[in-house]
């Protein structure tokens, strides 16, 4: 396909209304981030949306049942003592439901028929059935868990599941999908998901701590690509700097230079790049989708070049046009590098769109957007006095980081599952390694073959 940017669909698409003013419209050609940018319900916790997820990745969504309806039905299939049928109710609310209407996630099975509570819940689940790894592939593997977990489960608990239903998800490709600027995590998350799955009982427990932090982990890396603009690499991870929860840190370690001090600069952009390329996208119909990244593979001499860049130009102009309560923005200038036409064609668009929203009242919208991640990542923060706030890896991470890195192995060399950190995005300097190999010692799962450094293997965590 060809990528066709149109300042006619531009002019006459949502970024438009009826009136013919400019609005910033975003998510309609273009979908990145599941935030919006005047939210007042931010989603802190993904708990209640892993339900919402599971459906979302099998492609239906749960009947909604009721207690007393559901034990109607049992009770017309079992044969129940005379006089215990109050009794035989009872425990079916009480083993299957924590209210009248919401199921107890007992298993895989139960925890599926727990439908998000909210839009804002729906929105992170879809974002994260289209982001993390191939949709088709994980689905694949929670259909193999789902069956196992009924052949796991006792006689009660699916006759109970035999009552429960699903339907089609409507919403199935009546949207554009989120599109997933960085595969640098789609393997490692594939083999997580899938090591999960593995663990009937402990499953729906791990399957909150592996959304959480990978929701967090892939938004990281998309946002710090997103700062690279067209030198962006889908393929590779930008290293975060995180720091032992228990550790003495210093302004002098790489968990304050390269940690959250450089991906909290990157956040309070997100909304000028989710604008700028729902504006990039505004393309004739049967044209790809595009990030920076896209856009640069596109380039391929010198006339192709020019000729992107002077439709960029055309809409940022136009874009110009419209604002007009902005004197900062239009005293930019257009900057000439040796990076090519079309490279400066969109920084100047991105400089347009920063400086609208950075200097007048519209500032506003344009923190709230990014607030919204931002309150999200104080699950992985902590304040270290003079050093402000830092990454943190805390003793709840590591162990089941570690548990993830090491899986069903008896053990694996040290230096190795620092790697395997790394394939995760997180990345620990010197002084945080020892502490790491310190800890583990302390539990015991540090065995030495020789005197070496590189002989200290890590024991599976069980």
């Amino acid at each position: 396909m060809e990528y066709k940017l149109s300042l006619e669909q531009f002019r006459n698409g949502k970024m438009f209304n009826s009136k013919g003013k400019f609005i910033h419209n975003s998510g309609y050609r273009f979908k990145m981030f599941p935030f919006k940018s005047n939210n007042r319900n931010t989603v802190l916790e993904l708990r209640p949306l892993v339900g919402g997820y599971l459906c979302k990745l099998a492609g239906h969504k749960p009947k909604l049942v009721q207690v007393e309806e559901l034990v109607d039905q049992l009770k017309a299939e079992t044969e129940i003592e005379p006089g215990r049928e109050e009794f035989f109710g009872e425990i079916i609310r009480q083993l299957f439901f924590e209210t009248n209407e919401r199921i107890r996630p007992l298993n895989l099975q139960f925890l599926e028929r727990i439908p998000c509570s909210s839009i804002d819940e729906s929105k992170i689940a879809e974002y994260l059935v289209d982001v993390l790894g191939d949709k088709i592939a994980n689905k694949n593997v929670l259909e193999k868990a789902r069956e196992q977990t009924l052949k796991n489960n006792n006689v009660l608990e699916n006759a109970v599941l035999s009552k429960m239903q699903y339907e089609a998800d409507i919403e199935i490709g009546q949207d554009i999908p989120y599109f997933s600027v960085t595969n640098a995590l789609k393997s490692v998350f594939e083999e997580d998901f899938a090591y999960i799955l593995e663990m009937p009982k402990q499953s729906t427990e791990y399957m909150v701590d592996l959304l959480e932090f990978y929701f967090f982990s892939y938004t990281a890396q998309t946002v710090l690509q997103l700062n690279k603009f067209m030198d962006g690499d889908r393929e590779t991870i930008t290293p975060l700097y995180f720091c032992l929860e228990w550790e003495k840190t210093s302004q002098g370690r790489l968990c304050y230079t390269d940690g959250w001090k450089k991906l909290q600069n990157a956040i309070k952009k997100m909304f000028a790049h989710v604008l700028v390329l729902e504006i990039l996208n505004q393309t004739e119909a049967g044209s790809e989708l595009v990030d920076y990244i896209k856009l640069s593979e596109l380039i391929s001499d010198d006339e192709t070049d020019r000729k992107i860049s002077g439709k960029i130009d055309m809409l940022t102009s136009c874009y110009r046009n419209e604002i007009t309560d902005c004197p900062q923005m239009h005293e930019l200038d257009k900057k000439i590098t040796t990076q090519g036409a079309t490279a400066d064609s969109v920084r100047y668009l991105f400089d347009n769109v920063r400086v609208q929203f950075e200097s007048t009242g519209r500032s506003k919208v344009y923190t709230s957007y990014s607030n919204e991640f931002e309150a999200y990542c104080h699950k992985y923060l902590k304040h270290r006095g003079r050093s402000g706030l830092v990454l943190n890896m805390s003793e709840e991470l590591l162990i089941f980081i570690t548990k993830l890195c090491i899986k069903n192995e008896e053990q694996m060399r040290l230096k190795d599952v620092f790697k395997a950190f790394e394939r995760r995005a997180i990345f620990l300097d010197n002084i945080s390694r020892e502490h790491v190999a310190n800890y583990y010692e302390k539990l015991n799962l540090i065995e030495k073959k020789s005197d070496s450094g590189d002989a200290k293997y890590v024991k599976r965590i069980l």
